[in-house]
């Protein structure tokens, strides 16, 4: 005999019962002034769940809780706990699996969304960084920007000296071109998805020499080598679109790209893309012109102009300035 808990069926209210079992087919269950009876192989019983106790199910309805189930006979009670109830009850392996969740979900963020991410940029097809490109520049010239004002002869001059430097570099993911534009915020200058170099006449007016502002093109030409503003774009898609499934919110994916090229071309590059691009234009400034120097001059002008009007756009996304300045130094020498 076990004593418990019992629930009439369809009631809510429950009751001090006693369950007998005749011999192992038969069991009577006592509770409220009556008795139910039933075949065993009727009684359905619940699985073992964590620390909840052991449910038996009449075939009417009605719910018994045994008090000690130990007071069952052992061909009722509930079979011994797995591996899995284990650990849902151990405190030390669900820390265990809180952090080893914690470990995946950086080690993917970190390792295993950027490696997605290029593999998706490198079988795009070409439509999609034009179109994207296109668009953000549209939007930026409506928005930010307004004609250059150098006059012609010095634009006809940088857009043939852009040309030359690309002859001069490996073959390129997009065709680039480059794009003149006007911006009273600062020195600035970026590359979009569709391979569009923009620089910017506070830009041009701060350089001192034309390997200075080779320097800067190159950074730039670097990136769109590399295809960091598509890869950019990917990761942070791929991030958006997750979210929009989860919150079942959705858009179109070249609307969403656009908006998230404007917020990029603006906002810089990871530290070891600027790293990646800096190698880039230091190894093709020492091709040309034997070292690396021009760029580290190129940084200082910028590092000046931020101090003295805290408006060098392009220097203040491009963190760590000292270091790039010995980096671009001692890259002759290696």
């Amino acid at each position: 005999m076990a004593k418990g808990t019992a629930f009439a069926a369809g009631e809510s209210g429950k009751h001090e019962a006693e369950l007998y079992v005749m011999g192992e087919t038969k069991a009577v269950l006592t509770f409220g002034g009556k008795s139910v009876e039933c075949a065993l192989n009727e009684i359905s019983r619940s699985e073992r769940i964590g620390n909840l106790p052991l449910q038996l199910r009449f075939p009417d309805g009605e719910l018994f809780i045994p008090n000690n189930e130990a007071e069952l006979p052992y061909f009722i009670q509930a079979k011994k706990r797995g591996w899995l109830t284990r650990l849902e009850s151990s405190k030390t392996a669900i820390l265990s699996s809180i952090a080893g969740a914690l470990l995946f979900m950086v080690a993917f963020f970190y390792i295993g969304l950027p490696g997605i991410s290029t593999g998706i940029t490198q079988v795009l097809p070409e439509e999609i960084p034009m179109a994207v490109g296109e668009h953000v520049m549209s939007q930026l010239d409506e928005r930010m920007f307004t004609a250059s004002e150098l006059d012609a002869e010095r634009q006809q001059a940088l857009n043939e000296r852009f040309d030359a430097l690309v002859e001069m570099l490996p073959p390129m993911p997009v065709k680039p071109k480059l794009v003149l534009r006007n911006w009273k915020q600062g020195p600035n200058a970026f590359a979009l998805s569709d391979g569009t170099v923009v620089l910017l006449d506070p830009l041009v007016n701060l350089a001192e020499s034309d390997a200075q502002l080779e320097s800067v093109i190159l950074h730039e030409l670097g990136h769109v080598y590399h295809q960091h503003v598509m890869i950019g774009l990917v990761r942070s898609t791929l991030i958006s679109v997750s979210v929009a499934m989860i919150t079942g919110e959705s858009t179109g994916v070249i609307d969403l790209m656009t908006g998230l090229g404007v917020l990029a071309a603006t906002a810089g590059y990871s530290r070891a893309d600027e790293e990646e691009s800096d190698q880039f234009a230091a190894k093709y400034l020492s091709t040309i012109y034997g070292d690396a120097s021009a760029q580290a001059e190129m940084f200082t002008l910028l590092g000046e102009a931020h101090q003295a009007s805290g408006m060098s756009q392009w220097l203040s996304s491009h963190p760590d300035t000292q270091g790039r300045i010995e980096a671009a130094n001692t890259y002759q020498t290696e």
